[in-house]
């Protein structure tokens, strides 16, 4: 290293220790700031807060809005229970209505043709001899599944 460059390395280092002698703890000092920051953070608070009566009042505020919000959201499920019962019931009568014609045209047919039994085509579950497992109509290939 050449002499300028030591000798300004030296100066710095001996400005670091002179700076940090000069700082000493200072119980009373630090006692102060803290104080002080204490009473900004109240000032703060008291100032974002309101006083007492003002925050009841947003309270009550608060409370009468969801009192609102409940009481609307009340009305408007009873509407819908309403409305759902009612598309249920003509959705039932349409069904009904339906099969009581399915029943009616079964009855004409048999007092027509004499009555068959009715219910399901193959009660067993099985294929019958000579018809297909994949196709009722098609020609049995001897296997079914």
């Amino acid at each position: 290293m050449k002499i300028p460059s030591k000798i300004a390395l030296a100066l710095s280092a001996f400005a670091v220790v002179g700076a940090s002698a000069q700082t000493i703890y200072s119980g009373q000092a630090d006692q102060e700031r803290r104080d002080r920051n204490r009473e900004e953070a109240l000032a703060a608070y008291r100032a974002d807060h309101g006083t007492t009566s003002d925050r009841e009042t947003v309270r009550e505020r608060g409370h009468d809005v969801a009192a609102t919000a409940r009481r609307e959201g009340h009305e408007v499920a009873e509407k819908t229970r309403h409305v759902t019962h009612k598309s249920a019931n003509a959705a039932r009568r349409a069904g009904h209505k339906t099969a009581q014609k399915a029943r009616e045209l079964t009855h004409r047919a048999d007092a027509k043709l004499g009555s068959v039994p009715h219910g399901k085509a193959n009660p067993e579950g099985v294929n019958p001899v000579g018809v297909s497992s994949a196709s009722p109509t098609a020609p049995s290939n001897g296997v079914t599944k």
